[in-house]
């Protein structure tokens, strides 16, 4: 079970911030027998949507439930507990980062004696099997999104011919990403953003120790409130990240060296060779200067810059650019560019050739014409 999986579990008997009138919903809809077999949990990445799927089970299968898991019956001691298979015999979690896949291949939904997964570790496999405790036999598929097409049509299946008290959770944060037919078969309960006091309050509980309620709030504005993804982003580095972007900005460094200095960074990236983590690194901070760019476009059309991620950068950029000003011209360009160095590090190209490119293009921003 992989590190974000097991942390889940230790928070699956606590209501997820913010989304716990979702979740009640749909323990009412069990008590009159309402509860459709398939749903869809989406919306943005890192809010508690998968947090939410597991407290939903948890109190499914609660001897007081459904409805809050009480913590104390057997049911949810077991839930709770942990163990290499599941946490609960009656419930199924695939998560590609459990086999570190880029996609959650077919071998996952359907059983095969020669592949790698035990048959009962797949979807089909497990469903075929009787409910061990008589009640919900649940299957959460996290990060759904990355289903190959093989394996959403494999899903179908189980989508068209449901057994009795199942309940397929699919989580994902790109739903435009599913077949229409996946879309078509599932009821949709969307989930939004944390506000950035109670994003902050989780982030700080959640986070490292040594962590303070002063970089909580900075990651729970750097992230847009989704705890998930700040966390993620903490691990990333991003704190070093965008002092780099800072000392790029305010003249401190130029482009090459900025991006000479990133491969200096700590950071945890996943890829199992030191290329795909390199690649990793480099998409993290394209990303960053493609949020800058949309952040200065959104302040020059009149948003406040308190109210964005990157703010602060952004004044930075605006008090540094010939004039005090950025057209909306040289944006579109910049983010032309980027989006090009995005591609290409998807494409396996040498990430450090293309951080460099990224890198002039910001600075080509605040040079003088």
């Amino acid at each position: 079970m992989s590190a974000r999986t097991m942390e889940g579990m230790e928070r699956a008997l606590q209501p997820p911030v913010g989304h716990l009138e979702q979740v009640r919903g749909l323990w009412s809809a069990d008590a009159d027998d309402r509860l459709v077999h398939a749903l869809l949990f989406d919306g943005p990445e890192g809010v508690g949507k998968f947090l939410s799927a597991l407290h939903l089970a948890a109190g499914l299968y609660c001897d007081l439930g459904p409805g809050p898991p009480c913590g104390r019956c057997g049911p949810c001691r077991r839930f709770a507990s942990g163990g290499e298979e599941s946490n609960h015999p009656d419930l199924l979690i695939v998560d590609p980062a459990d086999w570190g896949w880029e996609v959650i291949k077919l071998e996952a939904i359907a059983p095969r004696d020669d592949w790698d997964i035990p048959p009962r570790r797949s979807v089909e496999g497990f469903l075929d099997l009787s409910s061990v405790e008589g009640g919900h036999r649940v299957v959460i598929l996290r990060d759904a999104h990355r289903m190959n097409v093989a394996s959403q049509n494999a899903l179908l299946k189980t989508l068209e011919e449901p057994r009795a008290g199942t309940v397929l959770i699919l989580v994902t944060s790109r739903p435009e990403e599913l077949l229409d037919t996946i879309m078509s078969r599932v009821m949709r309960v969307h989930f939004e953003r944390l506000d950035r006091g109670s994003a902050a309050e989780l982030i700080h509980e959640l986070g490292p120790e040594g962590l303070t309620e002063t970089m909580a709030a900075d990651l729970a504005r750097w992230s847009t409130g989704s705890p998930g993804r700040a966390l993620r982003l903490l691990r990333q580095g991003r704190p070093a990240e965008r002092q780099l972007l800072a000392d790029l900005i305010t003249g401190k460094r130029g482009p090459i060296e900025t991006s000479h200095r990133v491969w200096e960074l700590e950071g945890e990236f996943g890829g199992g060779t030191e290329r795909a983590k390199a690649r990793g690194r480099g998409r993290a901070m394209v990303d960053l200067c493609l949020e800058l760019i949309a952040d200065t476009e959104r302040v020059l059309a009149g948003t406040a810059p308190e109210d964005l991620a990157h703010g602060d950068l952004v004044q930075a950029m605006l008090r540094a650019a010939p004039g005090g000003h950025l057209s909306a011209l040289a944006l579109d360009r910049a983010t032309e560019v980027l989006g090009r160095c995005r591609a290409d590090l998807v494409g396996n190209m040498t990430p450090e050739a293309v951080l460099d490119r990224t890198m002039l293009a910001l600075g080509g921003l605040l040079a003088p014409s």
